[in-house]
């Protein structure tokens, strides 16, 4: 504390002198004034020192009933940090850091203009006692996706995997064991981390990868369905807008909706086209997937369609099984005729649908069968029960 104090104050005194004699004409500066700098650094330098021995700010929990996570946050080991400068035109080696805060300028283009992407994915402790990651490259693809549609610095994809791979490894204690149900949630995201004052792209974006240990979504038991409320007063994405990206903003417009839906006694919200108010888009957080009259999954596209990665596995593993796909505009009211109804994501799988109210109407659905059975057999291959034909699975590799 007095170390950093007595820089702090040197450093002040040093540059009101340096600031004074820049507007001024007087002679460069003195052999005093430059050794006084050089000790300012030397100072700055031991205050870093001594701030990494300091106790950590929040302390890393210790479970011990696996069987009873939640599904929030939980403290782990720490997190992983690169940073890309326009200055290089480069991102740099990354740091693993165990402060779970970030220290930003106040006028960062994150807090002010929603510079932020973000990622979902997981990593689990297989059958074999192996720890692996799903399918990061399709993760890493979309990130890159939405960094181009926000001019924001793009994270190859090999940066990105080195990172999951390293937040990983570096907290293993805190992958749920096999059986437990749980799994290593992953949230890799992309900041604007530097100040700007007019809307413009930053120059200077920070790339972090946080984990985190959760349970099963649903708890113990059977898993009970949702009750969804077609939000007619709001829409979620315009075409041609970011809906199709994973932007901080676009689950920021759904609070006030999901609130009402939720004081209504609704578990979740579903979003119809903006144009006509005709086509089936996306419930709050989750794609949308059915099982039609005639056996069929069937998932909306459009161009505001966030494409979700759990979904395009769960198409890859239907018609493994021979079931038809069919990905196309989707009618509110072709889907009241559908038999099962799910909400789709890396935290759900997929979550079953039991009604979708609109107005006054209530329309309920199927007994889960044919989704449930989906929902298996992709988790099968996430824990290492199943073979894994489309190669989505990766045991997590130490940092070299």
């Amino acid at each position: 504390g007095d170390t950093a104090m007595l820089a702090a104050q040197v450093r002040r005194r040093s540059l009101a002198a340096v600031g004074r004699r820049c507007l001024s004409s007087m002679p460069p500066l003195s052999a005093n004034e430059l050794r006084l700098l050089q000790q300012v650094s030397r100072l700055e330098e031991r205050v870093h020192e001594l701030e990494e021995q300091l106790p950590a700010r929040v302390q890393p929990a210790r479970i011990t009933d696996w069987d009873n996570l939640g599904f929030g946050i939980t403290p782990t080991n720490g997190h992983v940090r690169y940073t890309w400068s326009s200055k290089t035109s480069s991102w740099d080696a990354g740091r693993f850091i165990s402060d779970p805060y970030v220290n930003l300028h106040v006028h960062a283009g994150v807090l002010h203009y929603g510079m932020t992407l973000f990622e979902g994915c997981k990593a689990f402790r297989c059958k074999d006692g192996k720890v692996r990651v799903c399918n990061l490259g399709a993760n890493a693809e979309r990130l890159r996706s939405g960094a181009n549609r926000l001019v924001m610095a793009p994270v190859p994809s090999m940066l990105f995997v080195e990172a999951v791979h390293w937040a990983v490894r570096a907290n293993a204690e805190y992958v749920p064991p096999y059986g437990s149900g749980g799994s290593l949630y992953i949230r890799p995201f992309l900041i604007g981390s530097s100040p700007v004052l007019g809307l413009q792209p930053c120059s200077e974006f920070q790339f972090m990868v946080s984990v985190i240990p959760v349970g099963n979504y649903f708890g113990k038991g059977p898993i009970k369905g949702i009750d969804a409320k077609i939000m007619t007063e709001f829409d979620r994405a315009a075409p041609k807008g970011t809906g199709d990206v994973k932007a901080g903003g676009n689950y920021a417009a759904d609070l006030l909706p999901l609130k009402h839906a939720k004081a209504d006694g609704f578990g979740t919200t579903l979003y119809l086209d903006c144009n006509e108010h005709k086509y089936v888009e996306e419930f709050s957080v989750s794609n949308l997937i059915g099982i039609s009259s005639s056996g069929t999954y069937v998932t909306p596209r459009t161009t505001s369609i966030l494409p979700s990665i759990t979904n395009r596995m769960l198409m890859h593993i239907a018609r493994d099984m021979g079931i038809a796909v069919e990905e196309r505009p989707l009618l509110w009211e072709e889907l009241k005729s559908f038999r099962e109804i799910g909400a789709c994501g890396t935290a759900t799988v997929v979550a079953p649908i039991q009604s979708i109210t609109d107005g006054q109407a209530r329309h309920e659905f199927g007994a889960f069968e044919q989704l449930h059975s989906l929902r298996d057999a992709l988790q099968a291959v996430q824990h290492g029960e199943a073979e894994d034909k489309w190669g989505w699975m990766v045991e997590a590799q130490r940092s070299s």
